[in-house]
């Protein structure tokens, strides 16, 4: 009856569609942008520190825009500011300009040289974080990456609202067309990118950036219009879309402190920010190595879709796994899946090889059900979608800003084999620490009911 309701209720229609846009817009740029800016002359390093900038502020602006929508009551209003003005700021980068060739000074790079902090020349002046290039990075993502991102919990917001009012539908159903879109507009856009180069924008040797390959002149710019195409149809959507109301929580700061004073559940949330700063390296860095490697764009979108897709069949079987397995030990198997994928992409030096390797991703899926459901578990009803909240928040904002900014230095100070097998090993010594500290501080707290670890003892 629920899937039947899901093709038949118009507005469930609509929300399906507005998935699919959404994120088959941001697969068009947003897994390339790491290279993007390489590709206009930034370090590692600098671009390190970019992202986690723009994941810390997500931390921030994803319940600060929720809590704007809950007191205005009008979430549907806010959800379409929000997606507009992040799309605008995402789309200007692709104005942005490369970092000026230090051997071949022209009229940009004078200009440049004014704006800078610092009086820097030659190559000192090329890296400079206080270039023109790196704080526009720096300030558009570092502002538009939560305003993005925040809609997605904004639009889930809405499935739910939505489907109590009217009384049927899944959400999983909803949802998984989005991840449809993410991972069939991710090849696609890298095949396009390297279909229809832009050359005049990416000049090779003369006064361009020094770029990830001199001779390698994608057209960047082709996914940039293509998300905005993409988040246009999303608001339009949007504006079709019935409005929807939210509900606030009585004696909130309370029943908050009260579930976040769960040791058991502390615990997991650090295993939740070590294994989302794991990602967040593994999701920048990788991406740097295999450009390194020769990588075209349509390798690194046939990585992402296969990425993507591996997860579709670990997310039917994600109930099975935290049934046998139990929660625990579900999430701290993750700590060995990780540690096998680092060491693995240490041997890669053809880069296709990283699209087989790339499908234990899917064990992402089991993971993260047991993460979500683990939270849910622990959390009163009233809390439920803060405690989602605060295990999104910690993996995708804290975790990624982490091992941006950890996992910068060592692949620019060391190289991508010390970069994998060093973020192997920690793995390995989370997992140990995990079990450690659950075993010995929280065991006895366990809300799940289950045996703790018994498949590792």
């Amino acid at each position: 009856m629920s899937s039947c309701a899901d093709f038949v209720d118009g507005d469930l229609l609509v929300i399906k569609t507005i998935f699919f846009f959404f994120f088959s817009g941001m697969a068009c740029i947003h897994p390339y942008i790491a290279v993007y800016m390489r590709h206009q002359g930034l370090l590692p390093s600098q671009i390190g520190v970019i992202k986690s900038a723009g994941n810390f502020m997500s931390v921030i602006i994803k319940p600060l825009l929720g809590s704007i929508a809950d007191k205005t009551g009008r979430p549907k209003m806010v959800a379409i500011l929000t997606v507009v003005t992040a799309s605008i700021l995402y789309f200007s980068m692709v104005f942005i300009p490369p970092v000026p060739s230090s051997t071949a000074p022209t009229q940009a790079t004078r200009q440049q040289r004014h704006l800078a902090e610092a009086e820097i020349s030659g190559t000192d002046y090329t890296q400079s974080r206080s270039s023109l290039t790196f704080w526009l990075f720096f300030w558009i993502i570092f502002f538009s990456h939560g305003v993005h991102w925040s809609a997605v919990s904004q639009l889930e917001a809405a499935t739910y609202q939505i489907m109590k009012k009217n009384g049927g539908g899944e959400f999983g159903r909803q949802r998984a067309l989005g991840s449809v879109g993410f991972a069939l507009f991710a090849v696609l856009s890298g095949v396009a990118m390297d279909t229809f180069p832009s050359e005049s924008q990416y000049p090779g040797n003369g006064t361009g950036a020094a770029t990830d390959n001199p001779d390698n002149k994608n057209g960047y710019s082709v996914g940039f219009y293509m998300f905005l195409t993409f988040m246009v149809l999303t608001v339009t959507f949007l504006l079709l879309l019935k409005d929807w109301s939210t509900e606030s929580c009585t004696g909130f700061l309370k029943s908050m402190g009260r579930l976040l004073s769960q040791v058991h559940l502390l615990i997991v949330l650090f295993v939740v920010l070590v294994l989302g700063a794991c990602d967040g390296a593994s999701d920048t860095y990788l991406f740097l190595h295999l450009k390194n490697l020769g990588a075209s764009q349509t390798v690194l979108g046939t990585y992402l879709m296969v990425k993507n897709a591996a997860e579709i069949p670990f997310y039917i079987v994600a109930c099975w796994v935290i049934r046998k397995l139990g929660h625990v030990a579900t999430i701290g198997s993750s700590f060995l899946i990780f540690s096998l994928r680092f060491l693995l992409y240490s041997f890669v030096s053809n880069p296709w090889w990283v699209v087989v390797e790339s499908t234990l991703n899917g064990y992402h899926a089991v993971t993260w059900a047991a993460a979500t459901s683990y939270a849910s578990i622990s959390a009163l009803d009233d809390l439920q979608a803060f405690a989602q909240g605060v295990v999104a928040t910690t993996f995708y904002g804290l975790g990624h800003s982490l091992g941006n900014v950890v996992g910068g230095p060592i692949f620019q100070g060391y190289g991508a084999l010390v970069f994998f097998r060093s973020f192997a090993v920690s793995c390995l010594i989370g997992f140990l620490l995990f079990c450690v500290l659950y075993m010995y501080f929280a065991r006895k707290q366990n809300p799940t009911g289950e045996k703790i670890l018994s498949v590792f003892f």
